[in-house]
């Protein structure tokens, strides 16, 4: 099915007469990959998706990293995930069993939501979603008092995790509040930054100091060089700077599921990585797989920016490219690798910051 390299850190997939994502899993999980531990491993249930017929498997629990990671190898999920949730009894079918202890509180962001971002895994709008996801971090911390950790989801979105004492504890309408806070809905402007009064009384303006939303839309005017005496007449795009793309849903869903940190995202092949927010620059770091191989596509693609690289397909014509752009490729139903090797390294030259 594949080889080992002789350091134990890598192995090679052969491509010849077609590729099958499921060896390529197979290798990665079974080099004993950075995968990160969920904190307390013990109270959480995990969730598989299966390479045979797309099955779920749920109700999962595991005792060790040891335990986790043996599974990994054995079953090479297509997409691995746990519980934000802690329970007294993770593996029971039902919630009541289950015995709830409290959730984290999980922003989801997808850049499909994002105007102008198709199913194109372009990297300007992983940066526009990145950029996102960086004031979602900033403003928890700064308007909450909740720090929280940022997560490329290895596909098209980014996860921001927080956990605290008092939002564990939080129910499904208070975090929807949450939720609605970085949405913007039902936002009374009025109230934030009132427009000047009919005798000619001026309310102060904004300040970037200001707390809350109001400081907020400060700062996205001082980014556009609008003078903060003048924010309503650019109010509609100092809106749209602030607002964060968030799926309410998956912010109120005390029982969500979050992707397994150093695991693949079967719907491209790359890592479920941690990240800084020093900036986000998608390229090869994000997977696992090297080398060069040929690809025949069977779809047109226009030119795109993915992972560094600038690509573009038309259905029929056979193409050498790097292995984690082909890779990617194929899972999105842009053709299929046809020849040559895989290298599957355990690092990647992932690095989280």
């Amino acid at each position: 099915m594949y080889r080992r390299r002789s350091s134990r850190r890598e192995a090679v997939v052969e491509a010849r007469g077609g590729l099958d994502p499921r060896r390529l899993f197979k290798a990665y999980y079974s080099l004993s990959p950075p995968v990160e531990e969920p904190r307390d491993i013990a109270y959480r249930e995990f969730a598989f998706q299966l390479f045979d017929g797309d099955v779920y498997v749920r109700h999962i629990g595991f005792d060790s990293m040891e335990e986790l990671l043996s599974y990994m190898a054995r079953e090479a999920p297509k997409n691995a995930y746990y519980s934000v949730a802690r329970y007294s009894l993770p593996t029971a079918r039902s919630m009541e069993e289950k015995g709830w202890l409290g959730s984290e509180l999980m922003f989801d962001i997808d850049v499909d939501s994002l105007e102008g971002c198709g199913e194109v895994l372009g990297d300007s709008c992983l940066s526009r979603g990145y950029k996102q996801a960086v004031r979602l971090v900033e403003a928890l911390y700064r308007d909450f008092g909740v720090p929280s950790t940022l997560y490329f989801t290895g596909n098209r979105g980014f996860h921001v995790l927080a956990d605290c004492g008092w939002c564990r504890r939080l129910g499904r309408e208070e975090r929807r509040e949450i939720a609605r806070y970085f949405t913007l809905e039902g936002l009374r402007l009025e109230l934030i930054i009132p427009r000047p009064g009919r005798r000619g009384v001026r309310p102060a303006p904004p300040s970037p100091d200001d707390p809350g939303l109001r400081g907020w839309i400060a700062r996205a005017a001082l980014e556009r060089g609008v003078d903060l005496s003048a924010v309503h007449e650019a109010i509609e795009d100092l809106l749209d700077d602030v607002r964060v793309a968030i799926d309410v849903k998956v912010t109120q869903d005390i029982s969500r599921l979050a992707r397994i940190v150093g695991s693949l995202n079967g719907k491209a092949g790359l890592l479920v990585a941690r990240l800084g927010l020093e900036g986000f620059h998608p390229g090869d770091w994000l997977s696992p797989f090297r080398g060069e191989v040929e690809f025949r596509a069977s779809a047109r693609l226009e030119e795109s920016r993915i992972l560094g690289r600038t690509v573009s397909l038309e259905p029929g014509r056979v193409y050498s490219m790097p292995a984690h752009i082909a890779v990617l490729l194929q899972l999105k139903g842009y053709g299929a690798v046809a020849g040559g090797e895989v290298v599957v390294r355990a690092a990647a030259g992932w690095r989280p910051l």
